[in-house]
């Protein structure tokens, strides 16, 4: 936000560029920070004022519209300081982690409605021969674009796209570290795995949109598999919809033990200014 929105670009600039952060301006996907959320906080709330060179130039000697035999209206470059204040950067993020949390909250109960509509669409491909009719008639929460400002904050919709993708990577990571089940459980998991291993490239790191319905859809594209155990008479089933449900399933877990975690977002913020303003107190 500060770094796409703040209309300070030279703030923004420096900010992308420190601690190594370039092009995260641009980043959509998970991992984007080099360090963990509170020591960037802490560390950012912490440097000292700094002051950067600008350089900008005067266009002339005829580009945009200058006479190009004017020799007082020719290109110069200009030079001035900034001052960049790291410790209000860190209070402005602050702040906007309190308000993302809360838009968060309302998020991602949305979730099972989301759940809801990839049912949908499943059983109306079943349905048409592998067409979904009505897939115009349905209609996103959130527009993908950061101008969706009229719901919250600029990028609501770039955000909710990334609480589905990582909702749904820590349920297929749940459903593969589970025990249990027997034989059944482990060939599941062994499936799942495959699966991922195959269409789940794009859950980490800086991705498209709709990572995690193009993954359930794979899933559920995969063709239902009869496995024998080596040395047995027993075959068993591999349902590819009944996993795909199992991990939906867990995704409304997640998301529900998520919202009570984001409840102390606030609480976490005022514990870290306060160290903050009591170390600056102590020094």
């Amino acid at each position: 936000f500060v770094l796409g929105v703040g209309r300070d670009q030279i703030t923004a600039d420096w900010l992308e560029k420190w601690a190594g952060h370039d092009g995260l301006a641009k980043y959509h996907g998970l991992g984007g920070l080099h360090l963990n959320w509170d020591e960037y906080l802490t560390t950012l709330l912490r440097l000292p004022p700094e002051e950067v060179t600008v350089e900008f130039k005067r266009r002339g000697a005829g580009v945009g519209g200058w006479s190009k035999d004017n020799p007082y209206l020719q290109n110069h470059v200009y030079e001035y300081t900034e001052k960049i204040e790291p410790s209000r950067l860190a209070q402005r993020i602050i702040n906007l982690r309190s308000d993302i949390a809360e838009e968060w909250i309302e998020d991602l109960a949305l979730i099972p409605k989301e759940n809801e509509e990839m049912w949908r669409s499943f059983f109306e491909k079943v349905r048409e021969n592998g067409e979904d009719k009505v897939a115009h008639l349905q209609f996103p929460v959130f527009d993908k674009d950061f101008t969706d400002s009229n719901c919250g904050t600029s990028y609501r919709g770039g955000n909710y796209d990334l609480l589905k993708r990582f909702a749904t990577l820590r349920a297929i990571q749940t459903f593969l570290m589970e025990k249990g089940g027997g034989k059944e459980g482990e060939i599941s998991r062994d499936f799942l795995d495959r699966v991922f291993t195959v269409y789940g490239t794009d859950f980490e790191g800086d991705s498209h949109y709709g990572v995690d319905s193009k993954f359930i859809e794979a899933l559920l594209d995969q063709a239902p598999k009869l496995v024998r155990e080596q040395g047995s008479e027993d075959i068993t089933m591999i349902s590819p919809v009944s996993i795909a449900e199992s991990v939906l399933g867990m995704r409304d877990e997640v998301a529900r033990r998520w919202i009570d975690e984001l409840q102390s977002v606030k609480d976490e913020n005022t514990k870290l200014l306060t160290d903050y303003l009591m170390q600056s107190y102590s020094t």
